[in-house]
């Protein structure tokens, strides 16, 4: 499944600024790899102390070689860049905007 073209009208139904879609966008897609990334990686771990439970255990190499992904499996993951802009397209993310400066007095500013 891949990425379709979508028009510039249907972000700005939710946001004036296309920047910011992008950037929050960017960052939900960002939270779902790490999301993936923590779930693959207690997957992993839970393999090796079954293995360690089991009594079949090996001198683990110190370097770890990735292992190879199918390509029909990896086609059919949605991936993440997909799923962020869905869920921002049907309006089930939120933010706040975050001012660039702050506007607050500084105890720190010589008075002059």
């Amino acid at each position: 499944m891949g990425l379709k073209t979508i028009p510039f009208r249907k972000i700005e139904e939710h946001t004036e600024d296309i920047f910011e879609a992008v950037t929050v966008i960017a960052k939900r897609a960002r939270q779902i790899i790490g999301d993936r990334y923590v779930i693959e990686e207690e997957r992993r771990r839970e393999e090796e102390n079954l293995d360690e439970i089991g009594g079949e255990e090996e001198a683990a190499p110190t370097y770890q070689v990735d292992v190879e992904i199918d390509k029909d499996t990896f086609d059919q993951t949605v991936k993440p860049t997909t799923m962020a802009l869905n869920e921002f397209l049907s309006g089930e993310l939120k933010w706040e905007k975050q001012a660039m400066f702050d506007d607050g007095d500084d105890a720190d500013q010589d008075e002059a």
